[in-house]
């Protein structure tokens, strides 16, 4: 596994390579190739062309596998088709414009040598309003009351609260820190599972990952926000989802191949599971055909709990940039091995 000094000295080796000005002598520029999920319209607005930097905007797929040969650098976003980075000969550097990575790992497409970043802005206090909110809305049956309004019926709903439960964090990077604060303040009890056993602040205890079902067993809510890697996908699947009580919600914010989709299922529909809240799924846009859009303790969302925020991951990049240009370490940088 590489450490941070051999990381540090890939990208001393590989900003040595790239086209830039020197001494005021000037050179070819550095090409930035750009594609978005969201729309471009922010990115062109602010990313405009210099004497050491030219960008290409790319709209689709067919743009990209036009200029990706030609581009020292990718802007992109999960949407990337990873599949063409085979034919990135010049390319030395991918920012990414979101938290999770996984888009340009999981098919093992990603080039030796090609550093990789990811933003780290303001996805934890997105993402932490997204699971307080809607576990909120279960437990105060959000649902129900806005269809007893439709119905103009008075009737006094029985609710659960969430102050006193257990909530498990997997994930206790920066989005699931700032879950656990967010969490703490409603006064709930926050235990984390963590690759490393650690135990950051805002956490009351913190497992192993050999620790799982002992983790599981004590929870009211799971809360699912660590990277989609070889060791995390499929870590939710039956066995793990008997393991948590009856009454128990999950949650997952991190991404659908976490869990056992047809196995979560089950367990709904046999009432071992008190609901789920869905922002990720296996297969994106979830299909009509899934029998997850008809669960009424079902919340699904559309891969929105943490949205891009274009101003600040253009700030970000444009930092970043200066550094890749100058030498000096990335921000976000993320170890391909570990997947983060």
């Amino acid at each position: 596994m590489e450490g941070p000094d051999v990381l540090a000295g890939r990208l001393t080796a590989t900003a040595d390579r790239v086209p830039c000005a020197w001494g005021g002598m000037m050179c070819e520029p550095t090409k930035v190739l750009v594609y978005t999920r969201e729309s471009s319209a922010p990115y062109r607005a602010r990313l405009i062309d210099s004497a050491n930097v030219c960008y290409l905007f790319c709209e689709s797929e067919e743009d990209v596998a036009a200029h990706v040969r030609e581009s020292d650098v990718v802007l992109g976003s999960v949407a990337f088709p990873a599949r063409l980075l085979k034919d990135a000969e010049r390319l030395r550097w991918i920012q990414v414009t979101g938290a999770g990575v996984d888009a340009f790992l999981a098919q093992g497409e990603l080039p030796v040598d090609i550093l990789l970043t990811r933003v780290d802005t303001s996805f934890g206090e997105q993402v932490a309003e997204y699971v307080v909110a809607h576990l909120l809305a279960h437990v105060q049956r959000v649902r129900d009351v806005y269809r007893l309004q439709a119905q103009k019926r008075w009737e006094p709903l029985e609710r659960k609260l969430l102050t006193g439960r257990t909530i498990g964090i997997a994930g206790t990077g920066a989005i699931g820190q700032v879950i656990a604060q967010r969490a703490r303040g409603i006064g709930t009890r926050t235990v984390g599972l963590s690759r490393t056993g650690g135990c950051p602040e805002g956490f009351d205890v913190t497992y192993g990952p050999r620790a799982l079902r002992a983790f599981l067993c004590e929870l009211d809510v799971l809360v699912l926000c660590l990277p989609l890697t070889p060791e995390t996908r499929g870590l939710i699947g039956g066995d793990e989802l008997a393991s948590l009580k009856r009454s128990a919600i999950l949650v997952n914010v991190a991404r659908g191949a976490v869990v056992d989709e047809p196995a979560l299922i089950e367990a709904l529909r046999a009432g071992r599971l008190a609901g789920a809240i869905l922002d990720v799924f296996a297969d994106e846009p979830l299909p009509v055909s899934s029998p997850l859009w008809a669960m009424e303790n079902v919340t699904i969302t559309s891969h929105h709990a943490g949205l891009n925020a274009p101003d600040e991951i253009i700030d970000y990049f444009l930092e970043n940039l200066e550094r890749f240009r100058t030498g000096v370490p990335l921000r976000g940088l993320v170890d391909p091995q570990r997947g983060y």
